[in-house]
């Protein structure tokens, strides 16, 4: 029987004390019972009868008694070095149990849109992040904000980084930023040339838009508003998402309408405009669900209450 199998052994029959193995460690080191017991401030004859005791259960004889101090056996010097692991080991799942229960430890899955990747005000909010809890893995999962939700109500995302999420009892949020909606259209176009100041200005240029099914509650509001505002677009293209709808601008296909955010690095030819009623604030919002909060998610909401992010990171 190996030692490691016999400790197994011993867990199961024996109401072994972990003191017992700490104690003849002790003992061993400091090959004296007077000397491990001033080292580990117990009664030399109690340390005596707990090493007794444990070489009773074993079966085994650990220690050879001398006239001055001890000297451990070949059986005793075996089970000394596997005990050494065996409580090392310990002491690691000891320290890994209490960095899971703080948080400090593991993974934290981020559904985030591809845009938001390279937004300074959000690319430091997750750095402010690892630099606190380096040892959580970031997994960032990009999808637009209507997967998002999807995903987080299904439990497959820990936290979402999203524009208007839905109204549901269950998630719950904190605003990292605000940002606005611009108009984006060729250089040369007829709206570049004469620049619209309102929505209802753009009239019926041709224009590209996205399918409500992609992300359907930021589709609504932004037609919500549209439709205040006596704009309703003239689609004539459609594109998945943002990056998309840019490359439809670029390629002379019409105009559309993105987050301020979504501009920053525009190719040339294109710009972007801001018309005076396009003033729907977009609120990036931090969103989990509020029965799935794990010490780690508590600390990525706590690192985004302290995170002051706003227009002038992007």
């Amino acid at each position: 029987m190996t030692i490691l199998h016999a400790k197994k052994v011993w867990l199961n029959e024996f109401n072994m004390d972990l003191k017992q193995l700490r104690y003849y460690i002790a003992v061993v080191d400091e090959c004296s019972f007077s000397a491990a017991a001033r080292r580990i401030h117990i009664a030399q004859p109690a340390l005596t009868r707990q090493v007794r005791a444990l070489e009773e259960e074993l079966g085994v004889k650990l220690l050879k008694r001398m006239a001055r101090g001890v000297k451990v056996t070949a059986a005793g010097q075996a089970f000394y070095d596997d005990i050494q692991k065996i409580l090392h080991q310990l002491m690691r799942a000891e320290q890994k149990a209490r960095l899971i229960d703080q948080g400090n430890i593991g993974e934290l899955v981020v559904g985030i849109t591809v845009m938001h990747l390279w937004i300074k005000g959000v690319t430091e909010f997750l750095r402010a992040f690892r630099t606190r809890f380096p040892e959580v893995m970031l997994k960032l999962n990009t999808m637009l904000s209507g997967p998002q939700v999807t995903a987080l109500q299904r439990g497959q995302l820990d936290v979402g980084l999203l524009f208007f999420p839905p109204p549901d009892s269950n998630l719950d949020t904190i605003k990292l930023y605000t940002d606005r909606l611009v108009l984006v259209t060729q250089s040369d176009s007829e709206l570049a040339k004469k620049p619209p100041k309102k929505l209802a200005d753009i009239g019926q240029q041709g224009f590209i838009w996205f399918d409500r099914e992609a992300t359907f509650n930021y589709h609504d509001h932004l037609i919500s508003h549209f439709h205040q505002n006596n704009f309703i677009p003239n689609v004539i293209e459609r594109g998945s998402d943002n990056a998309t709808m840019l490359s439809l601008v670029a390629s002379g296909m019409g105009c559309t309408i993105v987050p301020r955010m979504a501009t920053s690095n525009l190719p040339s030819g294109i710009i972007a405009l801001e018309l005076d009623d396009l003033d729907l604030p977009l609120e990036l919002m931090l969103v989990w669900r509020r029965d799935l909060v794990t010490p780690t998610i508590q600390n990525m909401i706590d690192v985004a209450r302290k995170c002051s992010l706003d227009n002038n990171h992007l």
